[in-house]
């Protein structure tokens, strides 16, 4: 436990959460924060406790015996194609009232970075307007499909479904890991394990040996006017037939989809037909992403990097590319399609991306739109390099998920 002293000599510890001792406690300021100081053992069960909370890593700052600042942690492995990136998610931000524009929030970041490290993180991603002083750069935004009555496609029931419940949790997780094993930004599950049943709004059916096939989860929003599907695994019109019957049992006057990856097998079959797609950009706010360690995120990527160059313009190429991320920099030595991460200075082919370097990691949009966004220098063939080894990959994460 740290000890650090403010502007005005009070003396504040900082530390590691630890479950035994400190539930509670970050139960209750985050329902303090959040939730009007309602439904603390409920945030204590589900939301700190039974889930990928990362005790080590998160951050608490004390005064004396009172809470004062949380910056939680949730570890979790992260898809980007086949590959799996080691990802700190931060959520529950808060430092009480009479505590605030002291740095604590500075502090407890800035230590929980160096753990970050220490425990092996690539990146850390995270939702909010507060962050871009800390590296974080966009990441991906929101998209809803959005159908009107007319427009669902119409498909037929082929197996029956039933309401699912928390004792169905590794068998939904199971389902969603095998059907999202390559949709970029999506968690390697188990992440939250739900112990409400209406919590989860998830209908699944089963195959002739009792296993789970596949499953929805929809839910309506807040006015009871849509119908909204937060997730679906499993065959992908048996899903749709599921949505229809589920939005026909009440008024309601639009079905949606929300933060399902685009390359989804349900997305494709509605993009066929008639809908609206509303993609939700965020200037400071939204989904953010940060370099923790770019060496080893590029040493994951690597296999990747190779196989996107093996099927470019240049794969017979020789050079060295040469990312700038402020913090951290490392080069890509190619040749002839073999990638090596080293720490090479900049050279004539050099990317100064700043935070923004993460963007093109998580392939959070096109290579173009990233650098024009950001007014990103490009030196040599950085930027048809970039084109070529960090296209678009549609990073989501779902909804369930989120932290």
């Amino acid at each position: 436990m740290k000890t650090d002293t403010s502007p005005d000599n009070t003396s504040f510890r900082m530390g590691p959460a630890d479950p035994d001792q400190h539930r509670m406690a970050i139960a209750q300021i985050t329902a303090d924060a959040f939730a009007n100081g309602q439904y603390v053992e409920e945030i204590s069960q589900q939301y700190i406790g039974n889930c990928h909370y990362d005790w080590n890593t998160t951050r608490l700052i004390w005064d004396g015996e009172r809470l004062i600042h949380h910056w939680g942690v949730w570890g979790y492995p992260m898809r980007l194609g086949s590959i799996h990136l080691k990802v700190a998610g931060i959520g529950a931000v808060v430092t009480e009232e009479p505590y605030r524009k002291r740095g604590l929030m500075a502090m407890a970041a800035t230590d929980s970075f160096d753990a970050m490290r220490k425990n092996g993180y690539d990146l850390s991603v995270l939702r909010g307007r507060h962050y871009v002083k800390f590296g974080y750069a966009r990441a991906w935004n929101y998209v809803t499909y959005r159908l009107k009555p007319e427009e669902i496609p119409d498909r037929d029931i082929q197996q029956p479904y039933e309401t699912l419940g928390p004792e169905h949790m590794d068998a939904i997780n199971a389902v969603y890991n095998q059907d999202h094993q390559a949709f970029s930004g999506t968690a390697v599950r188990p992440t939250y394990r739900m112990l409400k049943a209406g919590d989860m709004g998830a209908y699944g059916w089963f195959d002739d040996a009792g296993q789970l096939a596949g499953y929805v989860r929809a839910m309506p929003t807040d006015d009871k006017t849509t119908l909204q599907c937060l997730e679906a695994a499993g065959d992908p019109d048996q899903g749709l037939a599921v949505l229809a019957e589920l939005f026909k049992k009440e008024p309601y006057e639009t079905l949606t989809f929300f933060t399902m990856p685009h390359q989804h097998p349900m997305l494709q079959i509605i993009r066929r037909g008639a809908c609206i797609v509303e993609t939700r950009y965020f200037d400071q706010s939204g989904w953010r992403v940060r370099i923790v360690n770019l060496h080893s995120t590029l040493e994951k990527l690597r296999p990747m990097l190779e196989t996107r160059l093996e099927q470019s313009r240049f794969a017979n190429w020789q050079g060295e590319l040469h990312l700038d991320a402020g913090e951290q920099n490392a080069s890509l030595a190619i040749d002839n399609g073999s990638v090596t991460i080293t720490q090479a200075p900049p050279g004539e082919h050099t990317l100064h991306g700043g935070a923004n370097i993460a963007r093109f990691l998580i392939g959070s949009d096109d290579p173009g739109e990233i650098i024009q966004q950001t007014g990103m220098v490009c030196t040599g063939q950085a930027a048809a390099l970039t084109t070529i080894l960090f296209p678009n990959c549609y990073p989501m994460m779902s909804h369930w998920d989120e932290y």
